[in-house]
């Protein structure tokens, strides 16, 4: 009554889970760069990020202009698209997503804004 895979099809599975695993280890290495590039850039720093969100959730919308900064807007769409990649499948690049979301504030435009938890963290 258990039909056990055949070696092709394991041998499938195998080749699906490595393909997985090398397109998030790719995703977490742009995040990564993403990082560090702007790491160096004017004005870019967790803090400020932090400040520049929270003043997004309050208004429940777009901060006003002059009060963006630079980076934070890429860091956070790569922490959602690795936590919205990864979902619970692998809770520990999961966890790591949402680490770098709460170290950087993230909140996400829409009516109204989208924190951490909405997406899971």
């Amino acid at each position: 009554w258990l039909k056990l895979p055949s070696p092709t099809q394991l041998s499938s599975a195998r080749c699906l889970v490595r393909e997985g695993l090398a397109l998030g280890m790719a995703l977490l290495f742009r995040i990564l760069a993403l990082f560090a590039a702007f790491a160096s850039a004017e004005g870019f720093s967790p803090e400020a990020c932090t400040e520049m969100f929270a003043t997004m959730k309050k208004l429940g919308g777009p901060v006003p202009p002059g009060e963006g900064v630079p980076g934070c807007v890429e860091v956070c769409s790569m922490v959602k698209e690795l936590k919205d990649y990864w979902g619970t499948s692998h809770s520990e690049m999961a966890e790591y997503s949402c680490s770098k979301g709460k170290t950087y504030g993230c909140v996400w435009e829409g009516a109204p804004p989208k924190t951490l938890a909405d997406i899971g963290c």
